[in-house]
This record gives C-alpha cells, structure tokens and sequence, in this order.
C-alpha cells in the first residue's frame, strides 16, 4: 500500500456500498483510531456518552437520506468493512454535529486560502490549506480515492478513516477546503461532511454550492470552493442561512469567524471570533503573506505560507500547546491543490518542518 508519510493511500471503486467496504476494510486499524478519538472527545467535550452518541447519530439519518441515500449505503458498507457498527461510522459522519450537542466551543481550526488564475504561476487555480484539530487524529488519516459509477466525478481527499466527505478535490477540476465556524444555536440539520461529500460530488461551482446550502445545515461551516475554469468563492453557512464571497484580486482566504456583513442574523453571534480570536491574526498574516508575493504565485508560495510561525503559537502552522478549551491543537496536515492540472501537494505534518509529497488524481498516480 502506498502512503504518504504514514498515511496510507486507499482506492475504493464501484456501488456506493463496494465503496465504503473498501473503503472500511482498507483502513479498519485507523477507523479503530477515529471511533476511540471521538468517543472521548464526545464525552470530554459535550457531555455524551457512547449510548448516547448512538440515539444522536441515528436521529440525522432522516435527513441524510433525503440528501442523498448513497451515502448511508457508503457508511453500511465502511461498517461491514471494517467489521464495526453501522451507527459508529454514522457517528463519524456527524462528529462535528456531536461535538457542538453540549455547547462546546471547541472545533477545527483551519486556514485556507484559494488564488485564481490571474495571480498564479502558469495561469492555474490553487487552492489549499492547514487544517489543525486534536494531534491523535493524525493516526486516523487516509488519503482516499473514489471511482465512482453513474457519471459521477472521482474524488481524491484527505479524510479521517470511516468519513465519507472531507478535504480534497475532484476530476471535473472542483476543489473544497473546510473552515470552522460557529453560532449559538443548537446544530440541526444535514450534517456537515455529508455537505462536504455533496460538493466534491459535484461537477461545477453552480452545483458545488446548491450542495453546500440546499438542505439547512447542521452546524455553521465555511465552505472554500474552487474550480479549474478559474473560479473561486467562500460559502459562508449559518445553519439556516448562507452568503458567498469572492476573492479580491484573485486571492480569497478564510480561517475561523465570519467575514460576511450579513452573518450570523440575530439573535445568533459568532461564537468562535471569542473563543478563538487568533482566527483574526490567521486571516490577516496569510493575506499578507500571499499577497507580497511578486509576481506570479505558485505551490511554492502557498507552502511557505503554510509554514509561517508568526503569533506563535497561535500561528498559521499551529505546534502542541495551543490551548483551546482544554484541547491541545495543532496543524495536523496541509495540502495544496492544483485544480488545473489535478494535482495534489499533500504534507502529512507541520509544514514547517516535513516535506510535501505530491500525488496525481488522474490514474491513481504519485
């Protein structure tokens, strides 16, 4: 099996189902990770018990099979797979829901940026980001690609084991990257990897956002999307409402509270622009730092960004020891993305300090 740094590669093709059992039967030992990981975190941080977590979980398959019932046919098959139950892969699929039941403000950190063609080297688009969350998760991690049936795009994506829709890009040339975000209200709604498999099952920015905000969401998220015909734009979600941004200058970045004037709607606030106030910083330092770059910007560029340590340690490449909440967080990989040519730079760690690998999505190359 090839890997990148420690974390294996897996192909999973066919039926929605034949999917998820390669998928659950190729990474059985890391979904054993991610059920353990959450299972605390699910206790530690909001209060819920794993009989708990069992009746929550169960209480979205309503409305993620009014969404698409593919995919709960995809987490029965990780489950069969992996030799576990199918309520714990639904539990994985809904994690960030679960997590937020108890009025926790911890949640993923993650800084992104997306640079179009009029800014970038070659005339590509590029899109990437540090996604930094609890440091045991890295053992969960799989590079997953999917060749799916009924004309519908492959996907290769950086995911914790066992969840269906994460980080990653698409063979139509469509790109995600996932921000945090937060309001006081209680989540409800179409759980949000379920909105990130949607997207990266979609074939253009028109259906990448309709994914994004068809359905009332389950908790708030910023949803960094991208195409190869030169497009980017942030959807910005507020459980029940939405707005979309678009970049300035070529050069669109995001991190951890909302930008747009129009959200959150009131009575609701922004919960994470307290809790997490280095989210500011991020947005400005990754900016700034895109944005010096003379003349065209590359993958290069975006790595090196990715690496900035300013504001330590609550930096763009976050090391242990930035308390959040009890919950010690760092940069727990990064990836870059050429949407134009298919191509994905993926470090398994800091990138401050471990190299890029680069893997191709057309023939399952690397």
């Amino acid at each position: 099996m090839k890997t990148i740094g420690e974390i294996p590669c897996i192909t999973a093709a066919g039926t929605p189902y034949q999917i998820g059992y390669a998928h659950g039967s190729g990474a059985k030992e890391r979904i054993a990770v991610s059920l353990a990981t959450y299972r605390e975190m699910f206790w530690d941080y909001s209060g819920i018990s794993w009989e708990q977590t069992q009746k929550i979980a169960e209480s979205f398959v309503p409305c993620i099979e009014n969404y698409n019932p593919d995919y709960l046919a995809e987490m029965q098959g990780i489950a069969d797979g992996a030799g576990v139950q199918f309520w714990e892969i639904l539990a994985l699929n809904v994690r960030s829901e679960l997590v937020l039941q108890g009025g926790s403000l911890v949640s993923d950190g993650c800084t992104s940026v997306a640079v179009t063609p009029e800014r970038t080297a070659g005339g590509v688009t590029l899109i990437g980001q540090n996604w930094d969350w609890k440091m045991s998760i890295r053992q969960a991690l799989i590079l997953l690609r999917i060749h799916q049936e009924n004309g519908k795009p492959d996907i290769c994506m950086m995911t914790e084991a066992g969840i269906i829709g994460k980080i990653g890009c698409n063979s139509a040339g469509l790109g995600v990257c996932l921000n945090a975000l937060s309001v006081d209200a209680a989540p409800s709604g179409v759980p949000l990897h379920i909105a990130l498999r949607g997207i990266l099952d979609s074939q253009n920015l028109n259906d990448a956002v309709r994914a994004a905000v068809r359905e009332k969401l389950g908790c708030c998220a910023n949803f960094l999307i991208a195409h190869r015909d030169g497009e980017a734009l942030d959807v910005e979600v507020a459980n029940d409402d939405f707005d979309v941004l678009y970049p300035r200058d070529g050069i669109l970045v995001h991190t951890n509270h909302f930008t747009s004037l129009r959200l959150p709607r009131a009575p609701y606030h922004d919960t994470l622009k307290r809790s997490m106030p280095n989210s500011f910083h991020r947005l400005g330092r990754l900016d700034k730092l895109v944005r010096a770059v003379e003349g065209p910007i590359g993958v290069q560029d975006l790595k090196t960004a990715f690496a900035d340590h300013a504001g330590a340690p609550f930096a763009i490449c976050r090391h242990e020891g930035d308390e959040m909440g009890g919950l010690s967080m760092s940069t727990v990989f990064a990836i870059v993305m050429d949407l134009t040519n298919l191509t994905l730079h993926i470090c398994p760690k800091h990138p401050c300090n471990t190299p890029f690998e680069t893997v191709l999505l057309k023939d399952g190359g690397q």
